[in-house]
């Protein structure tokens, strides 16, 4: 049972890391008709709608007791990130914003030890550092390095995003447990999607539908990022989180960086030998993260 639990999570682990791997070139898409805030509010609304249609009987009461862990994965794992992660990519190459998403890990190693006490194993903690250094070797890090200095403020944008991200991966782990995965990704939507997609249709995201011809292609590229990119690829992460722990869930952003890469072979881009290392390294990292060793946890 526990070996089939393992697989069933690392073939979820590579299905996330091939569509989140891909999204950063969708956002450039929509990005072509539409505002970065219009691309990540309508993402969501996509989410939304489609998670509705697919889920409705998930639908549970909001309380006391659920409504705040609801509220911070919907806005900090969904709303928000959605919004500063097209809002980078303005700025900065897709390749650098991958690399900066691939610190979700270290802030959910963070994250965990701090408010909740998490148990984290040496090999863990060299897996994350490990991962991390391979993303980062990934790309050519002079040039990553300059971009970063030169459009600071971008970056901060992303940084934040992933730190968003790790406070909600560690409030599903420790206070969503007993729910499905359909049932957070839904509850947690239902909280963001109706807000935003109502503030997209009248921020002027049907006027350019109505006079730029070419928004309805952007439009059908931010549909697949928010029915693909996240209501099913964030039930897919949930569930992930429930097979394995938050950090193995988080480390799938390691992986992103390789397929970004893949798309830049595709259009005819070279692959050098930092990024066979680097991939090699992520890949060695995941495995770390994963590995259940007999060492003395530390905290």
């Amino acid at each position: 049972m526990k070996e089939n639990k393992s697989q069933l999570a690392w073939i979820i682990f590579i299905v996330l890391a091939l569509i989140w791997g891909s999204s950063f070139i969708l956002m450039k898409r929509g990005l072509i008709s539409f505002s970065p805030y219009q691309v990540g509010a309508m993402r969501v609304g996509f989410a939304w709608v489609f998670t509705l249609i697919i889920g409705f009987k998930h639908l549970v009461k909001f309380n006391k007791q659920n409504f705040v862990p609801f509220l911070i994965v919907g806005w900090l794992g969904n709303g928000l990130p959605y919004l500063l992660f097209p809002l980078a990519v303005t700025q900065l190459e897709t390749s650098v914003v991958g690399i900066i998403n691939s610190l979700v890990p270290l802030f959910t190693l963070i994250v965990a030890v701090l408010l909740y006490k998490t148990p984290v194993k040496k090999l863990q903690i060299l897996g994350l550092f490990l991962g991390l250094g391979g993303a980062v070797f990934l790309i050519n890090p002079a040039g990553v390095g300059a971009e970063l200095s030169s459009h600071f403020t971008y970056a901060g944008y992303a940084i934040a995003a992933t730190f968003m991200y790790a406070l909600s991966i560690t409030t599903i782990k420790n206070k969503l447990s007993q729910y499905s995965s359909m049932t957070i990704t839904l509850m947690s939507l239902c909280t963001t999607g109706p807000f935003l997609l109502i503030w997209a249709l009248s921020s002027g995201a049907i006027g350019i539908l109505q006079t730029q011809p070419e928004a309805w292609e952007s439009l059908g590229y931010i549909s697949v990022l928010g029915i693909v990119g996240s209501s099913i690829a964030v039930v897919l992460f949930n569930r992930l989180i429930k097979l394995s722990s938050s950090l193995f869930a988080s480390s799938v952003t390691y992986a992103i960086p390789i397929v970004a890469i893949l798309w830049g072979w595709f259009d005819g881009e070279n692959i050098g030998w930092n990024h066979l290392i680097g991939g090699t390294a992520i890949l060695i990292g995941v495995w770390l993260v994963n590995k259940k060793p007999k060492t003395e946890a530390v905290s």
